[in-house]
């Protein structure tokens, strides 16, 4: 179905609503849980719980691990005798990204031993051991958004822009700007990006392989939680030190080649006649179409692509860069 809303076209198929329906959903399951949590911590009472199991348990996914704790406890409440598996309230699990992690969360928690837990009044046997709330609904929820935003920027505005621009041929259509970056010649800039990106993209597993060797090797790796002391002149530390260095030329390539394809971009947009279509760049619906379109793009409509997910993937660093830093 197809209409328009102030002159905007707007499409909407049955793939949409359906992931919009879902989206919201996923919302709405996402911030019902956070605030039955908070109830839940606001009305707790606590209840005196016996420990039955507390163990780790690990998860991969797309080359990332998650940790997860199971606490089986038993406990009274009113005369009912309840089993709960709930470390914290609400029906969310949290995740912890190293062993370590996990096992501290869990390790005043030995099996036999009488703990305090908390019950809501109102879900008895819903008990939980830690009057905490999480955040990791916010995750759902925020997953949920990002894909409810490109969804629904990707239905609004032109079906396929970027295809059959209709580039000026010629080389008195050719762009005379840009022709240094930096005050390095563009074909340099680009050549350079590129050689850093590769290298980027080989040390930076290799390292991460170096440093799980290592930590195996010595033992440091095993189930046990182990305080390793690393110095920058150990194996560990300079793996570590080359990782970050890794990253950092990763970032630095990123954004060498991000300015590169940007003005790329440019140079091609000075040779479609006029009127030119709107910049993608300045209007989101267009660049969301082309980013994630399935059809064929021109020369115009790959640049712009490349340029977004350039820019992506320097918005990405940056953020985790950010995290390591203040977290």
């Amino acid at each position: 179905m197809e209409f328009t809303v102030r002159g905007t076209p707007v499409r909407l198929t049955k793939g949409t609503v359906i992931v919009v329906l879902v989206c919201l959903a996923g919302i709405t399951y996402g911030g019902y849980d956070y605030v039955q949590q908070s109830e839940a911590v606001e009305d707790a009472v606590p209840v005196q719980a016996t420990i039955q199991e507390a163990s780790v348990s690990h998860s991969e996914s797309r080359g990332a691990s998650d940790y997860y704790v199971q606490v089986e406890f038993t406990y009274q409440f009113q005369g009912e005798e309840y089993t709960g598996d709930q470390l914290f309230p609400g029906s969310f699990s949290r995740s912890y990204d190293t062993r370590s992690d996990a096992q501290a969360a869990i390790e005043s928690y030995d099996v036999g031993e009488t703990v305090t837990g908390y019950v809501d009044p109102a879900t008895p046997s819903e008990g939980f051991l830690e009057r905490q709330a999480i955040t990791s609904p916010f995750e759902f929820v925020a997953l949920g958004g990002v894909v409810l935003l490109l969804t629904t920027l990707n239905a609004i505005g032109a079906r396929k822009p970027g295809a059959e621009t209709g580039l000026r041929t010629g080389q008195k259509h050719a762009s005379g700007r840009y022709e240094t970056l930096f005050g390095v010649e563009r074909d340099r800039v680009h050549g350079l990006s590129t050689r850093l990106l590769k290298i980027a993209i080989l040390v930076i597993p290799a390292s991460m392989v170096g440093v799980a060797g290592v930590l195996l090797v010595t033992g440091a790796g095993s189930g046990s939680p182990v305080n390793v002391q690393v110095g920058l002149t150990d194996p560990v530390g300079l793996l570590l030190g080359i990782f970050l260095l890794a990253v950092t030329t990763l970032f630095v390539s990123m954004v060498l080649y991000s300015v590169w394809s940007f003005s790329e971009y440019r140079r091609l947009r000075e040779r479609i006649p006029e009127p030119r279509p709107p910049s993608p760049f300045k209007h989101p619906t267009r660049l969301v179409t082309i980013c994630i379109g399935n059809y064929e793009l021109d020369a115009y409509g790959k640049r712009i692509q490349k340029t977004g997910f350039a820019f992506l993937v320097v918005f990405f660093v940056v953020g985790a860069l950010a995290q390591m830093v203040l977290f």
